[in-house]
């Protein structure tokens, strides 16, 4: 699957550059002033509009959708999510505030903490929600960051434009610069697009992608960490989010491991550790 994607992109890739690239050099696309108006001026909008936390955090962003290819939230965070709940119900808070150190998750660790600290259902499903709309307004600036950029790249390429075909309306007496001059204005304007287009726009769309993976996946967690902190079975939380099977895949995998350690009979054994609790 990777080096199916992989390929693909080095097709897209060839193909766009033989469509830009045919019967034109390569050094008659590469104009210094063109990059510095449009780079210098997207730069300057950049330092004057936005804080540099947001842009420090835009760019942790991007890297995050850069690097997710396949989203699949069962396989990678509902198994942990399914022991904290065994681990609270068999064990209680002490064991769950062990637990939870070894989450990674920031989310998911962040409401293990609050159900360690004794919070009930409403306080924490409002403390949840709470922090759930704070993180998705965040991506939302983020993804409001680049749609701006999308819109500035163009501007200033068309700015450069201007600049040049004044240059060229002043100096229309003199033919040995205007060439140049009218290179320098199809530059910028090429510039602006093809930075607008080619990256700030589908940087845009990774993140939307990403904040809506996000929030489902908060939601899912929200709603498990009310089962666990009303100390529900885990097979009740998994059939709540739909994930039966990973529980069964668990509870084999740990009745093996008994099996290993103490052989003793693994339908006696969950009998009595439901009797514990």
């Amino acid at each position: 699957m990777v080096l199916r994607s992989f390929s693909l992109g080095i097709g897209f890739i060839l193909l766009m550059i033989f469509g830009f690239f045919r019967g034109i050099e390569i050094r008659d696309l590469i104009n210094i002033q063109s990059l510095i108006i449009v780079l210098g001026g997207t730069a300057l909008v950049l330092y004057t509009g936005f804080p540099s936390d947001r842009l420090r955090e835009t760019c942790s962003a991007v890297m995050i959708a850069l690097r997710q290819r396949n989203y699949s939230l069962p396989e990678t965070l509902l198994p942990e999510i399914l022991e904290l709940a065994r681990i609270y119900r068999v064990h209680g808070p002490i064991a769950l505030e062990k637990a939870k150190e070894k989450v990674e998750h920031n989310f998911l660790h962040f409401g293990a903490t609050l159900i360690v600290e004794g919070y009930d259902e409403w306080s924490l499903m409002n403390s949840l929600e709470r922090e759930n709309h704070l993180r998705h307004e965040e991506r939302k600036a983020q993804i409001c960051l680049l749609r701006i950029l999308t819109r500035v790249a163009p501007a200033l390429g068309m700015a450069g434009t201007v600049i040049s075909l004044m240059h060229v309306m002043k100096n229309l007496g003199n033919t040995e610069g205007v060439g140049s001059s009218l290179g320098l204005a199809l530059s910028s304007t090429l510039y602006g697009i093809l930075l607008a287009n080619l990256f700030f726009l589908p940087m845009a769309s990774k993140l939307e992608e990403l904040n809506r993976n996000e929030t489902r996946e908060r939601s899912m967690i929200m709603e498990a960490l009310r089962g666990v902190q009303r100390a529900d079975h885990p097979l009740r939380i998994a059939e709540r989010l739909n994930s039966y099977d990973i529980y069964c895949r668990m509870k084999r995998e740990r009745d093996q491991e008994r099996q290993k350690t103490n052989p003793v009979d693994p339908v006696q054994d969950g009998m009595l550790e439901e009797g514990r609790t």
